[in-house]
């Protein structure tokens, strides 16, 4: 006879049915522990999986915050100098443009043998102010220039009150777009031109005509110039202010 054994799980049982339920149970612990030996590694695996993406991600993050830094810095460095460049070019924030000056065109169409046929007539004209005692006229009604070459012209003024008269004087060119292409190398506008009584002078103005006028398509059928003159009366109050401040410039000499 086979003895009896307690059997934790089916009561009691032989020997030989509990060494089988024994192995049962070991073989389904071992199972369970591969189980989870499986489903820790899994998740170890996963778990660095993500890792190694999120560090990968880091990287690629970093590189571009630093290459954004670099950008920047090389930008604000580049900005300067651009910034010159493109007020001088507009004039943009009060900066003084960089303009060609007459001689550098002269030199340069000169260089390259510019040759124009086109003949402008440049007229002359010459206004006062209300209220201004001037006679102011051009001494000649016009000139006759060719597209790269330079004139000269007078205007007269003369004071024909019996006071001291100080004016100062703007101009204009038209047509209005021609004016680019006329370049005044003397002048006596926006300066103060001051007149005794019954006194006369004659005042220059030099000036060129670019040979690009002749090449400008929008300058097509423009052959006549007028360039006119606006005399304005200065005030008294800085006519006198002027005075006074001479006055009191002068060194006054002491008397023993």
């Amino acid at each position: 006879t086979v003895p009896l054994v307690p059997c934790s799980r089916y009561g009691a049982c032989n020997v030989n049915q509990h060494n089988l339920l024994s192995k049962r149970e070991l073989w389904g612990s071992s199972s369970s522990f591969s189980h989870s030996k499986s489903m820790l590694l899994g998740g170890a695996h996963r778990h660095y999986s993500t890792h190694s993406i999120t560090e990968s991600k880091s990287k690629k993050m970093l590189y571009y915050l630093t290459a954004v830094v670099f950008g920047m810095v090389g930008l604000t460095y580049a900005a300067v100098p651009l910034y010159r460049t493109f007020c001088q070019a507009t004039g943009y924030g009060g900066t003084v443009q960089r303009k060609e000056t007459v001689e550098e065109k002269i030199a340069r169409h000169s260089e390259s043998g510019t040759v124009t046929e086109r003949e402008i007539v440049v007229q002359f004209n010459a206004d006062v102010a209300d209220g201004m005692q001037w006679k102011f006229t051009p001494t000649q009604r016009e000139v006759r220039v060719k597209p790269g070459e330079s004139a000269l012209a007078f205007y007269t003024a003369e004071n024909k009150s019996s006071a001291p008269i100080t004016g100062v004087s703007t101009y204009n060119v038209t047509p209005m777009k021609a004016g680019v292409y006329f370049n005044k190398i003397q002048c006596f506008c926006f300066e103060e031109q001051r007149l005794l009584p019954g006194e006369q002078i004659d005042m220059p103005v030099f000036f060129y005509i670019d040979p690009e006028f002749e090449t400008d398509s929008r300058m097509d059928g423009i052959n006549n110039l007028i360039l006119s003159y606006t005399f304005f009366k200065v005030s008294e109050e800085t006519t006198t202010t002027d005075s006074v401040d001479n006055k009191r410039s002068v060194p006054v000499q002491e008397t023993n």
